[in-house]
């Protein structure tokens, strides 16, 4: 058993003396065989051949004198990686490449040195490929609590970044372009803001918002208050408008705003109280989303519900004292008129009734309104005034 060990001893020795040549064969493996690092330099060739040396000096000790392994090494090269930005797996396969350039090398003292016998070599295999996997171990470990505090912190400032635009107060030291670089936004527009209502407190009304935008090549930032979901995104073009408000329907279970577009970031604030108000007048023909810019009449409805509601009373004036059952066919159709461009038989069709029903029910709005149809002014008045009644619910 003591020659057992004195050979044990020389291999950790020899292995311990082609420590640099081994740290720079390490580099260069690393740089060939792992993509990452092959296609960026984010941690140098010093730093590559340091964590290589400290993490196998370690271990040729512990073969040497037979004393525990020092993890500390590799816990820091996990610390760093995630600082760095490496992926986990560019880390672990630069390990695994690590650990083969070593394990080749013993395998050549094994075969040059007859003193070291089968036994020895066992043994020496036994404790090298506990080291690696205590050095993994420590490695990911340390890599993992980073990574995870980084995302803690990254996102908690993203939040404050993207909640002080949103509120329209000042950034302190970062300038707006800063604040674009931060949430990951490009610093120039179109942008759009998100409003999204929650389905009850805390609960996200968009899953995953900003990866699924990815897909449509539109960047994005997100805040979650007490009863909003809400989000700037940075649009590809103009014309991509369509296609997100498309996703956003399929994305939606509540109602959702969506603000103009804009293209200073700065604008964020306003933005979103354009966002609040196509929130709160919603989509036509039962969809989820509404753009502030696509319904002009129900942003009118919503913008100042006390002045909208009392000139809706008067203008339709004694059309409110019918009956409640009356008023409200005539309202569904003046509503379903509008929508299908004043045709009376499209109108008739949507309504499963005669053309002439329709007929009837419009003549019977103007008597008790005492405006015309035909006249451009009394029928916007009138079409604001159906439109108060119908956010209304009345």
């Amino acid at each position: 058993m003591a020659d057992g060990n004195i050979a044990l001893d020389k291999l950790g020795t020899l292995l311990e003396s082609r420590i640099d040549e081994l740290g720079h064969e390490v580099v260069d493996r690393v740089r060939g065989e792992v993509a990452f690092y092959r296609d960026n330099d984010v941690v140098s060739d010093a730093q590559l051949f340091q964590a290589a040396i400290d993490n196998m000096r370690f271990v040729f000790l512990a073969l040497a004198n037979r004393t525990s392994f020092d993890t500390s090494p590799a816990a820091e090269v996990g610390r760093q990686r995630a600082g760095a930005g490496v992926p986990r797996p560019a880390v672990m396969d630069a390990f695994r490449v690590a650990s083969h350039t070593v394990w080749d090398q013993m395998m050549l003292f094994a075969t040059d040195s007859p003193e070291i016998s089968r036994a020895t070599l066992l043994s020496a295999t036994g404790r090298f490929w506990d080291a690696q996997d205590r050095y993994t171990e420590a490695m990911t470990t340390a890599y993992h609590e980073t990574a995870t505090h980084l995302a803690i912190d990254d996102a908690t400032e993203q939040s404050a970044l993207t909640e002080a635009l949103l509120q329209g107060r000042p950034l302190g030291q970062y300038s707006v372009w800063e604040v674009a670089q931060l949430l990951r936004l490009p610093a120039r527009g179109p942008y759009i803001v998100i409003a999204a209502r929650l389905p009850k407190i805390g609960q996200q009304a968009l899953r995953s918002p900003a990866a699924k935008l990815r897909s449509l090549d539109v960047y994005s930032a997100w805040r979650l208050l007490p009863d909003l979901q809400i989000g700037i995104a940075q649009l590809p073009s103009t014309a991509s408008l369509s296609r997100i408000v498309d996703l956003l329907e399929r994305l939606a279970t509540t109602n959702i705003g969506v603000s103009p577009i804009f293209s200073d970031i700065a604008d964020t604030a306003g933005s979103l109280r354009y966002a609040r108000l196509a929130l709160e007048a919603p989509g036509e023909h039962d969809r989820r989303v509404c753009v502030f810019d696509d319904s002009v009449l129900g942003i009118a409805a919503v913008s100042a519900p006390e002045v909208t509601r009392k000139l809706a009373e008067i203008t339709l004036g004694p059309f409110n004292a019918l009956p409640n059952e009356e008023r409200i066919a005539l309202s569904e159709t003046f509503v379903a008129w509008l929508d299908h461009n004043g045709s009376l038989s499209e109108t008739a069709d949507a309504l499963i009734c005669h053309p002439n029903t329709v007929r009837n029910r419009l003549r019977r709005i103007e008597e008790h309104t005492g405006r015309s149809l035909s006249t451009p002014r009394d029928l916007a008045e009138l079409c604001l005034a159906f439109e108060v009644v119908k956010r209304a619910g009345t």
